[in-house]
């Protein structure tokens, strides 16, 4: 591709898409990169600089060379008009992923305001083109085959996310019709390198694939069950498609689609056109992780009649339910070009990408001290189990679980951190004592500092955690499980507000 300079803004350089689409661009030698990087800069440096190593690239080498220039700053309205002064177009990947809005996770800042901010700022630059990162299942709860068109009435969202990417697209059509050339990229589901299974974040069909890890877990020490006849109801279609595609390929495509200059504004599915069913994807995760049984089924969570495993495997939040139930087809004219017979995903890619998963422990990277929330350092962790959990339980609703016989050991890593063993007895907490100790524990919850303080103060479920943060279950994985749901319960009744001053030990209504 044979081009005159083109200097483009990036948002997201430092995300799971936004790193691969800056080493893509890079690949065009007359291609100039400003990255919006969020302060402090040189933390985010040290991100995207371990980012792109990882990809082959020297981020130090790209600055001096001017290939790459940082730029500092938050959307929606830390940004100035010099910031993207002279820029050819705008490249905006950064997102919140997230599906439900809590009024603290930054979901609509982020999509729609952040959106909103960038396209003001382009508009007063008199930038002509402008490429938005969307997702294909902004079509919400839909059938069928689907063009590559704008929707001009939101459609039937299943969530948050959804219903916060149509309201982007339609800020950046509307953009597009009075100032420049509008470009929307809609990927499906991101899945790992087509060539090493690398990935950097674990979420979408992750989450599934995590879920099914913890339940072969759960069967390894559990004699009674035929680890290959589990009953369990996957609840979905076993004919349908789960449109997945490596990251690489997605953002080779989004790229391309970038840099070409059109003259229209348009949309485009970056999307598989020879996806897994659902079935392939059920066998490929059975035989990876040695476990079968599962049957598809059309029923719908929560089960009237859930058993045992059903319960164990939506457990941690229900992740698994969103992946299972689309079957739709996309118009796309990017995929038009893959040779006849050449899938994007197989079984041997998918088991690249699981076993680089778990060689990387599903993306969990020690935490470093200045990455801890300012709250953090008001949360002891020896106050809150050896003082706080003993006054709080037997007010809660754990001491009404009489079923809850246990003896758990929790593991705080990180810079401020610690062990420490718990004994219930029929719902009563009758010991805790740090470690060492005498206690022999059955299973251990472990988990960073910073993760405590986000489930202790709400602003993170419990189950979220074990997905998306440094969290972990040892032990008799099982009994881990089933104790999760009644911690989340606890944790909304006795909540320590914003991280607390825990180290005063005050809290209202921790008492009985």
């Amino acid at each position: 591709m044979t081009r005159g300079p083109i200097e483009v803004f990036l948002t997201g350089a430092t995300g799971f898409l936004g790193h691969y689409l800056l080493a893509e661009l890079l690949t065009h030698p007359h291609v100039r990169c400003r990255v919006l990087l969020r302060p402090p800069v040189s933390d985010s440096s040290v991100r995207l600089e371990r980012l792109l190593a990882d990809l082959g690239l020297n981020l130090s080498e790209l600055i001096a060379d001017g290939r790459v220039v940082p730029v500092e700053g938050v959307l929606p309205d830390s940004l100035k008009r010099s910031d993207v002064s002279g820029v050819d177009l705008v490249l905006h990947a950064a997102g919140n992923t997230t599906f439900h809005a809590n009024g603290s996770n930054g979901l609509e800042t982020t999509n729609i305001e952040g959106t909103r901010g960038l396209l003001s700022l382009a508009a007063e630059a008199k930038i002509r083109r402008f490429v938005f990162v969307s997702t294909a299942y902004v079509c919400g709860e839909q059938a069928g085959h689907l063009p590559e068109s704008f929707f001009d009435r939101l459609p039937p969202v299943r969530n948050d996310y959804e219903r916060s990417k149509w309201e982007a697209e339609r800020l950046v059509r509307d953009w597009g019709e009075r100032s420049g050339v509008a470009t929307i990229c809609r990927p499906s589901i991101l899945f790992g390198d087509s060539r090493t299974g690398r990935a950097s974040a674990m979420k979408g069909l992750y989450l599934v694939a995590k879920a099914t890890e913890i339940l072969a877990r759960a069967m390894d020490d559990n004699r009674d069950t035929d680890r290959h006849e589990i009953a369990l109801r996957i609840l979905g279609c076993r004919d349908a498609t789960c449109n997945v595609v490596p990251i690489d390929w997605a953002a080779r495509q989004m790229t391309d689609i970038a840099l070409n200059p059109a003259t229209e504004s348009s949309v485009h599915h970056v999307t598989n056109p020879d996806p897994p069913t659902h079935q392939e994807v059920k066998g490929w995760l059975e035989e990876y992780f040695d476990i079968a049984g599962g049957r598809f089924s059309d029923e719908t969570w929560p089960l009237t009649d859930a058993n045992h495993y059903e319960e164990l495997f939506y457990a941690l939040g229900n992740v698994c339910l969103d992946y299972f139930r689309n079957g739709l087809t996309f118009e796309s004219r990017c995929a038009a070009d893959l040779p006849p017979g050449r899938r994007l995903i197989d079984g041997a890619s998918f088991a690249r990408c699981m076993k680089y998963a778990q060689a990387t422990n599903w993306c969990r990277t020690p935490l470093v001290e200045h990455d801890l929330p300012p709250q953090a350092s008001r949360l002891d962790p020896a106050w809150y189990f050896e003082s706080f959990l003993p006054e709080a339980v037997p007010c809660s609703v754990v001491a009404k679980v009489e079923a809850l016989t246990a003896v758990v050991q929790y593991t705080i890593t990180g810079p401020v951190g610690g062990s420490w063993v718990s004994r219930f007895d029929r719902g009563l907490l009758t010991e805790t004592h740090a470690m060492p100790t005498a206690l022999k524990p059955e299973f251990e919850y472990r988990l960073s500092y910073e993760d405590l303080v986000e489930v202790v103060s709400c602003r993170k479920p419990l189950q979220d955690v074990f997905f998306h943060g440094s969290a972990e279950m040892f032990g008799d994985v099982e009994r881990a499980l089933k104790m999760v749901p009644i911690i989340g319960e606890f944790l909304k009744e006795f909540p320590v507000a914003g991280g607390g001053d825990c180290a005063a030990g005050s809290r209202a209504g921790a008492t009985c």
